[in-house]
């Protein structure tokens, strides 16, 4: 059901009748009275809550600090099938609670379903309740954070992952243990910064508009998570047919993706606009070896040669993490929109 403002007066003590009108060609409208969504601060792309309490339908406007839930029947078998999905979904995207319902007593397997998530984004902020043997209530418990500074912290410590490879490299050796463990972190970190941008509601427009700008940044650096975990256990099975100055060139590779992680964190809040573009070249040297590929590839060993193109493909998605953090602080410090915080 959508909703539209009208031009009626004040409401207080009125019964305000409203006329069901046809949207498109299943759409069903009625208006809501134009003081009432003033004073609630409604207007065109504002979200409102729909609750269905018997024969009525209760508009609940959006108020920041209220709790925002979603409940689900387990009636609908692909609910079942998808329980772990529906939860971590909903930590990701700021839910605060779910609730599964169902008019049979709940199996053991899916209160089990739902409980693991917390092993999948790596903390317990996931709480499971049974309410009754009819009902399962899933708490998430609150993380907000600054999502600059949220995304800001991940890039830092996703630069200290590729210092312990180059430290490998150097002969510090790393256990395939560690990998998993430093891996296992990092999507941790991941899932809490995106719940943090996430739960940035009620933004005016430019806020909303620098947000996305973030958001996007974390997702490009989950992808250079993914790659470090490939390119660890790949290093881990190749890095003994590397010759040594194979191994030296490696290790300033890797120095490179360190440091070019750290100038994009440092990115999120530049302290001027040509130190951010400074940042944006620090990869030059790296991706002007693509250049040279055939050259390199035809002098040196199948194990170099396989490790450049990873890392090649991980200097590529920092440079854009690095475009568009450029963006967000070009947006940040020029734009002239009057619809602030």
């Amino acid at each position: 059901m959508k909703a539209l403002t009208s031009d009626e007066g004040s409401l207080e003590g009125r019964v305000l009748p409203r006329k069901v009108q046809k949207l498109g060609t299943s759409s069903l409208i009625i208006t809501l009275p134009r003081d009432w969504a003033r004073s609630h601060g409604l207007k065109a792309g504002s979200m409102v809550t729909i609750v269905e309490d018997g024969d009525r339908l209760v508009v609940i406007p959006y108020v920041k600090g209220r709790p925002l839930t979603a409940s689900f029947s387990l009636k609908h078998l692909n609910i079942c099938k998808h329980l772990g999905r529906v939860v971590f979904c909903a930590y990701l995207s700021g839910l605060d609670g779910l609730t599964f319902y169902s008019n049979r007593p709940i199996r053991a397997d899916l209160v089990e379903k739902i409980s693991r998530v917390s092993e999948t984004i790596n903390n317990d902020s996931v709480k499971v309740y049974l309410n009754n043997m009819y009902e399962v209530n899933v708490a998430i418990e609150e993380y907000r954070d600054d999502i600059a500074n949220a995304l800001a912290n991940y890039g830092r410590s996703l630069a200290s992952a590729f210092s312990r490879l180059s430290q490998h490299v150097a002969g510090i050796r790393m256990t395939e243990e560690e990998l998993e463990s430093i891996y296992s972190d990092l999507r941790g970190l991941a899932f809490r910064t995106l719940r943090s941008g996430a739960k940035g509601v009620g933004y005016g427009i430019s806020q909303e508009h620098l947000n996305r700008l973030l958001m996007a940044g974390v997702g490009l650096m989950v992808l250079v998570n993914d790659s470090f975990y490939k390119l660890g256990k790949d290093l881990l099975t190749l890095d003994s047919q590397l010759t040594q100055d194979e191994r030296d060139r490696v290790k300033f590779l890797f120095q490179v993706l360190e440091v070019s992680l750290v100038a994009a964190s440092l990115g999120v809040e530049p302290p001027s606009i040509k130190k951010e573009e400074d940042a944006y070249f620090k990869l030059r040297s790296l991706l002007d070896l693509e250049g040279e590929l055939s050259d390199i590839v035809r002098n040196s060993t199948a194990a170099y040669a396989y490790i450049l193109a990873k890392t090649l493909d991980i200097a590529r998605i920092i440079k854009n993490i690095e475009e568009t953090l450029l963006c967000h602080a070009l947006f940040k410090k020029y734009s002239e929109s009057e619809q602030e915080i």
